[in-house]
C-alpha cells in the first residue's frame, strides 16, 4: 500500500515538472517573436530612411542646377530710342549755330565741321524742335572726332526750371583723343548727372573744346530714352505769330536818334550830372551803349552799331508808359547782321526783376550774317519764353551780336500786345 502511494506521488511530481517545463518553453517562444518583430520593424525603418533622404537630396540638386542656369544667362543689351536726333544731313537747316569763335561747315558725309577761330568756342541749338520734357530724356549722346589742341569739353543746359547757360547747370567731360588722332568717339552723358535737369528743355550749348585752335567733327547728337513709347514723341509746336490779332503798343525808332540820344559808355544808365534836386536821380532819355560798342550813329536811314570789343549791348531809357509784361506778346526788332555770328540776346528789367539777368534773358538768331550781308530781318521774340517775364516793364537791353567785332544795322524795336 505504501508502495502504491509512493508511485502516485512520483507520477504527480513528474506531471507537475513537465507542466512547468512546457510553460517556460512557451514564454521563451513569445519573447523571441516580439524581438523578431521589433528587429524586423527596425530593419524596415533603416531601409526606408535612406530612400527618403536620397529623394530630398535629388530635389536639392535639381534646384541647384536651375539656379546655375539663371546666373549664367547673359544680360540683354539696353535698347535706346531717339527722342530728338541731329544728323546734320540738311546743310540748310543744321539745327545748331556757332555762338562763339566757331565757323560751321556742313561736310558731304553728313558730319558737322567745327573750325575753332579763337578762345572759348561753342555752338548752341537754334531752337529745340518741340516741347521736350527733361524727364523723358535719359541720355545725351554725341559722336565726335576731336582734332583740337585740348582734351576737355562741356555741355550747358537751359530749362524752364534751370535757366542758363550757367556753370552750375553744366556737365564737364574728357576726350580720349585729341589733336592729330584721327579717331571717332562716343560721349555719353547720363542726364541724372546734370545738375538742374528738370522742367522743359529750352536750349543746349556745347563747348566742344577748351582749346583755341584746331577742328572738330560731329557725326550726330541724340537725346535718348529707354522707353519705346517716347521715341520721336516730341510734340511739335504749332508756329503761331504772336503778333496775330495784336497791335503795336510802343516803338523805338532808331533811325531818328541824334547824337544827343546816344551815350557811348560802359557806365550804368545814369546822367552825367548824377542826382537831381532832393537826392533823386534825374531821368535820362538816352540809349546807353556798352564799352563793347566802339561807335553808334545814324547813317543812310539806319542806326549803325560798330562793335569793337567784348560783350556789346545797348540799353533803353526807362519807359515813360506803364506796360505789364503779361500784356506784351512779342518784341520785334528789324536789323541787318554784318558780323560773323548769328546769335544775339534780349534782356529786360521790371519792377519784379531789377537787374539784367542771364536767367531772365531770351536768345534769338539771325538767318543771315557776314560783312557783305544786306538783308534786313524782322526778328520776332516771344518774351514769355523767359521764366522771369512778369511785373511792369522798365527797360530792355539788346545784345545785337555775340561777336566782338563787326557791324549791326538797326531800324526799330516794337512792343506788340
Amino acid at each position: 500500500m505504501k508502495n502504491i502511494i509512493k508511485l502516485i506521488a512520483v507520477i504527480i511530481v513528474a506531471v507537475m515538472t513537465l507542466t512547468l517545463f512546457a510553460a517556460c518553453q512557451q514564454g521563451n517562444s513569445g519573447d523571441t517573436t516580439k524581438a523578431d518583430t521589433t528587429a524586423a520593424k527596425t530593419e524596415t525603418e533603416k531601409e526606408t530612411d535612406p530612400v527618403t533622404t536620397e529623394e530630398v537630396t535629388t530635389e536639392e540638386v535639381t534646384t541647384e542646377e536651375v539656379t546655375t542656369e539663371e546666373v549664367t544667362t547673359e544680360p540683354q543689351p539696353e535698347v535706346r530710342y531717339d527722342v530728338i536726333r541731329w544728323d546734320f544731313n540738311d546743310a540748310s537747316n543744321l539745327g545748331w549755330e556757332a555762338t562763339n569763335k566757331t565757323e560751321l561747315l556742313a561736310e558731304e558725309d553728313g558730319s558737322l565741321h567745327l573750325k575753332v577761330t579763337g578762345g572759348d568756342p561753342h555752338i548752341s541749338t537754334k531752337k529745340i524742335p518741340g516741347k521736350v520734357e527733361c524727364d523723358d530724356v535719359e541720355y545725351i549722346v554725341i559722336r565726335i572726332k576731336n582734332k583740337t589742341d585740348a582734351y576737355t569739353g562741356q555741355l550747358f543746359i537751359s530749362t524752364t526750371d534751370s535757366p542758363g547757360p550757367a556753370e552750375q547747370y553744366s556737365y564737364k567731360y574728357d576726350y580720349e583723343y585729341a589733336d592729330e588722332d584721327d579717331e571717332w568717339e562716343i560721349i555719353e552723358i547720363d542726364t541724372l548727372d546734370i545738375n538742374g535737369w528738370s522742367g522743359k528743355l529750352r536750349s543746349l550749348r556745347f563747348d566742344y573744346t577748351d582749346g583755341s585752335e584746331g577742328d572738330s567733327y560731329i557725326d550726330y547728337i541724340a537725346l535718348q530714352t529707354t522707353d519705346a513709347s517716347k521715341q520721336g514723341s516730341v510734340e511739335t509746336e504749332e508756329v503761331v505769330d504772336p503778333r496775330a490779332g495784336k497791335q503795336v503798343l510802343y516803338k523805338w525808332d532808331f533811325t531818328k536818334l541824334t547824337a544827343d540820344d546816344i551815350y557811348l559808355s560802359s557806365k550804368p544808365a545814369e546822367t552825367e550830372e548824377g542826382e537831381g534836386e532832393g537826392g533823386e536821380e534825374e531821368y535820362d532819355p538816352r540809349w546807353h551803349f556798352s564799352g563793347g560798342v566802339e561807335d553808334a550813329y545814324v547813317e543812310n536811314g539806319h542806326l549803325v552799331i560798330k562793335i569793337g570789343g567784348q560783350d556789346p549791348f545797348m540799353t533803353s531809357p526807362e519807359m515813360t508808359e506803364a506796360f505789364d509784361c503779361s500784356a506784351i506778346t512779342a518784341i520785334v526788332i528789324k536789323a541787318c547782321n554784318k558780323t560773323a555770328m548769328t546769335s544775339a540776346q534780349l534782356f529786360f528789367t521790371s519792377d519784379e526783376l531789377t537787374s539784367y539777368s542771364e536767367a531772365g534773358s531770351v536768345r534769338f538768331s539771325f538767318d543771315h550774317k557776314g560783312a557783305d550781308n544786306d538783308v534786313f530781318e524782322e526778328i520776332v521774340i516771344v518774351p514769355s519764353d523767359s521764366t522771369l517775364w512778369e511785373g511792369q516793364l522798365l527797360t530792355i537791353r539788346i545784345d545785337p551780336s555775340e561777336e566782338w567785332e563787326g557791324i549791326v544795322l538797326l531800324d526799330y524795336c516794337e512792343l506788340w500786345g
